[in-house]
């Protein structure tokens, strides 16, 4: 298959994987939380063993054992973790949108202090210190008698929850945008790196590839729930979602056609510093803070399979 055609084919395969979001319409909330974290543990796995069974092996034989490739590869890692320490961009696999739960809370045991208001795994600070809020809560006269009743003060402090949720919508509606646009940087990145991959050798791309798109399935949902938490409908999301990956096979092209002026053999150790940094700072820790055994041994398990795919790849084409 002529390396052009593979770029391509391989590159529009992995903007599909966007349309993986569509999963979510038949899967119930339960049995999407119990396989988000397992696929984030064997797309981490996947990541670090492409990069260390192939990327770095591949990048050897093609720019010899030699110092530029280190650097290289440093560089990879050192750019992303730059990215994340100054502009921010993580990408977080495990989403969390809760955040309608409203309740009131008055302290039996101290009735002359103010209602707290707690919205659940989200904090309201111009709620909390607005005048209305007070007054609202204000609900004692200094001799024990409520100065208005629950029912008021309850329409209060909704009121100003109103106008707290539409500076959420305006924030939702931004954070929707800036993840479309992080994700065709991402997929544009990323396609460069595969296509030099691919221009490699077709057995490096192949491998390169498999590794991203074990990475892409849990983050396209993930960005998927932001969207549609966003606001957006699930059509609309799936629609963005995949235009948004189309960069992928761009990036693809762009490194094949820059491949004809330049040598772009550095791009493989390059991405397979990315692809340690995205598997062991990025996704790693995302996985190793829940607790108990079982569910622990799942997310290990998880990841020696994405490992071991690698490692089996490696093996099958290359020997031990």
């Amino acid at each position: 298959m002529p390396i052009l055609l593979a770029i391509i084919l391989f590159g529009l395969l992995m903007s599909f994987i966007a349309l993986i979001g569509g999963i979510t319409l038949i899967l119930r909330e339960e049995m999407w939380q119990q396989l988000i974290l397992p696929l984030v543990a064997f797309a981490a796995g996947s990541l670090i063993g492409g990069a260390i069974f192939h990327m770095i092996p591949g990048a050897v034989d093609k720019m010899g054992n030699v110092t530029a490739l280190y650097v290289w590869l440093i560089a990879g890692f050192i750019v992303f973790y730059a990215l994340e320490e100054f502009l921010h961009w993580h990408h977080s696999h495990t989403h969390s949108h809760q955040c309608n739960a409203l309740s009131l809370k008055r302290d039996h045991q101290h009735p002359q202090k103010p209602t707290s208001l707690r919205i659940d795994n989200c904090e309201r600070p111009e709620c909390t210190s607005t005048s209305d809020l007070e007054n609202a809560e204000n609900f004692s006269n200094g001799n024990g008698v409520d100065m208005e009743s629950p029912f008021q003060q309850t329409n209060k402090v909704r009121d100003c929850n109103t106008r707290r949720e539409g500076k959420d919508d305006d924030s939702k509606s931004q954070l929707s945008w800036l993840i479309l646009v992080a994700d065709a940087v991402h997929n544009f990145l990323g396609g460069m790196f595969v296509g030099a991959s691919f221009l490699d050798s077709m057995q490096l791309g192949i491998s390169a590839w498999l590794a991203a798109a074990a990475h892409e399935v849990p983050q396209e949902l993930g960005d998927f729930a932001i969207l549609v938490h966003g606001g957006w409908t699930k059509q609309k999301a799936l629609l963005f979602n995949f235009a948004s990956a189309l960069t992928f096979p761009i990036g693809g092209v762009i490194a094949y056609l820059a491949s004809k002026a330049i040598d772009v053999s550095f791009m493989v150790p390059f991405a397979a510093g990315n692809f340690l940094y995205i598997g062991a700072s990025d996704l790693i820790p995302e996985i190793k803070h829940h607790h108990g055994i079982r569910q622990n041994a799942v997310h290990f398990a998880s990841f020696l399979v994405g490992a071991g795919i690698m490692l089996g790849i490696r093996v099958a084409f290359a020997g031990w």
